[in-house]
């Protein structure tokens, strides 16, 4: 899960994304995650005008899919 944000908020290394992208071309789980997560922040950024959502619902939101995702 931490990887996951590293990557979702651009804050991964190069090697960490490489070593990333090989995960989930093998991990169905991880891969859905990711979209899932992915397609959220981009739905946020585009109903918050681009300000980003308040850091407590990211949180929030967050908490949420990883209660449900299982992996």
């Amino acid at each position: 899960m931490e990887m996951l944000q590293l990557i979702l908020d651009g804050d991964a290394t190069p090697e960490q994304q490489d070593e990333f992208r090989a995960h989930i071309a093998e991990c169905m789980p991880c891969f859905n995650s990711y979209q899932l997560d992915n397609a959220l922040k981009e739905l946020l950024k585009t109903r918050c005008n681009g300000k980003g959502a308040p850091q407590a619902l990211v949180d929030k939101i967050k908490m949420q899919i990883s209660q449900i995702t299982p992996h």
